[in-house]
């Protein structure tokens, strides 16, 4: 963390500044483009600045890409708007520098910074510079929101799509999978503006609106084996808890159960899971603190923030970013709808990609490498990475890495368990150095990042992941026995 002492006043007046930057350029007329990153936190990130810029009649464009060479392709030579980059770029702004050349740009991240001080000119907000984690205390659209907040005169109203970025991004870090710090205080902002709810439950995917056996199936996060994926497996387990599926003529849903019955469901996964050899702590994971979009139709899909954030992700990875910015940005109608068939169809080709993955998997000294094919989109690596990361599908004691290629470029995606985490692990740092040895690039998250090497180069780029790995692995180990020590 670059910022050595925790300094939130100093990033809300950072916030403040791009916020009335932007403000003044918007209002002078300037065109502002809005760049992000193609996953839930990026594509929530877009929509809370669009939108807020849109809310005040600004000229705004949107776009969402998948890479850094896309976002500089996206900002036209001798463009004399305002580029707003979220979600992406704080981590390499002399690579931006040195391809965009002299231009004024404002950079909302959060994101590792390759350095602290943003070129003349430039605008970079990011938590991580004033000693807060970009990983779980904020995410890209918290920045976003706090900054929107300010242009739009206190208006609380995109903090409950921060939450779903939030969400989006894997930051529910608190215990039963609770949002902390600033993400907490953005939380509380949207309860008091009657916007969100909070409460415990079942995290079942459709868990408000579909039927009980299909809300398990969806559940991909965390995966349930054997489930996930198998409505007749799905009924066969509700059966054998003895819940009744059907009321009359009407599927129940999770909303339908009692806390009786909510409890046998629990108890049947437990053993469900003791049946196919896998851990129990998997179904721990599916009770967790609920968010919820309470002026949102229970039936759109859109009431669940971690579900909100899931169709975002879905759109972001299908060439579908626009649907997901416009029902960000708020927009309803239509829109939802169509959203909700890519969901569907993303999540028919996640599933395949998990069986691919799964059996492809393979051990080095201290990482697991799951290799897909080109059978999978590389845009989906992310996704099956986290779900692998969260379902004890493989061992949380080595970091994942799920490989995937296009053309003559790989994409690897890394996942570190909370618990390397908390000893001190750092995928981020770890990518990024393996990468820049091999003709790549790479950066992140402590627990998640992700990297792009020549194809020719993979090998030599595992081996040296493994290596740093290792050599990390090592140092937090004898750290750890000298405070047993202490």
């Amino acid at each position: 963390m670059l910022g050595a002492d925790r300094d939130i006043k100093g990033f809300l007046a950072k916030c403040k500044e791009a916020a009335e930057y932007i403000y003044g350029q918007a209002s002078a007329g300037r065109e502002i483009l809005v760049i992000g990153h193609n996953d839930a936190d990026g594509l929530s990130s877009i929509g809370i600045v669009a939108g807020s810029l849109a809310d005040l009649g600004a000229r705004v464009m949107a776009r969402s890409v998948f890479r850094l060479d896309d976002l500089v392709a996206s900002i036209p030579q001798g463009y004399r708007g305002l580029p707003v980059i979220v979600d992406m770029g704080g981590g390499s702004i002399d690579e931006l520098k040195s391809k965009i050349g002299d231009c004024d740009i404002v950079i909302l991240d959060h994101h590792h910074p390759d350095q602290p001080e943003a070129p003349s000119g430039w605008i970079h907000v990011n938590p991580h510079i004033y000693g807060i984690s970009g990983d779980w205390e904020i995410s890209a659209s918290g920045v976003c929101y706090l900054v929107t907040r300010e242009i739009l005169k206190g208006n609380s109203k995109y903090a409950a799509v921060a939450v779903v970025g939030a969400l989006g991004d894997l930051q529910d870090r608190g215990e039963k999978r609770r949002l902390l710090s600033l993400n907490e205080e953005i939380v509380k902002e949207a309860q008091e503006r009657s916007l969100l709810s909070v409460s415990e439950d079942f995290v079942f995917q459709g868990r408000t609106f579909r039927p009980i056996h299909q809300a398990i199936a969806s559940t991909h996060t965390p995966y349930i084996p054997g489930l996930s994926g198998d409505e007749a497996a799905c009924l066969a387990l509700l059966s054998e808890a003895g819940i009744e599926v059907r009321e009359g003529d009407r599927w129940r849903t999770l909303s339908d159960l009692s806390d009786e019955e909510k409890s046998s469901l629990y108890n049947s996964i437990v053993a469900h899971l003791a049946r196919q050899g896998y851990p129990p702590e998997i179904a721990r994971d599916l009770i967790a603190t609920v968010y919820e979009l309470v002026r949102e139709d229970r039936s759109s899909g859109l009431r669940d923030a971690r579900e909100f954030s899931q169709l975002l992700n879905a759109c972001g990875k299908t060439n579908k970013a626009w649907l997901g910015i416009g029902v960000a940005m708020g927009y309803r109608s239509w829109l939802v709808l169509e959203a909700h068939e890519v969901l569907e169809q993303y999540r028919s080709s996640l599933k395949r990609g998990l069986e691919i993955a799964m059996k492809n998997k393979e051990m080095m000294h201290h990482i697991v490498i799951v290799r897909v094919s080109d059978e999978v989109d590389v845009r989906q690596v992310s996704s099956i990475a986290s779900i692998l990361s969260n379902s004890q599908l493989v061992s949380r004691e080595r970091p994942i890495l799920v490989v995937g290629q296009e053309g003559g470029m790989i994409k690897v995606s890394a996942r570190a368990s909370p618990s390397l985490v908390e000893m001190g692990m750092n995928m981020g740092e770890i990518m990024r150095e393996a990468a820049s040895k091999f003709s790549g690039r790479g950066g992140g998250h402590k627990i998640a990042a992700g990297a792009e090497i020549p194809a020719d180069r993979l090998t030599l780029f595992l081996l040296e992941v493994d290596r740093l790995v290792g050599n990390q692995l090592n140092k937090l180990g004898a750290q750890a026995t000298l405070d047993s020590n202490l």
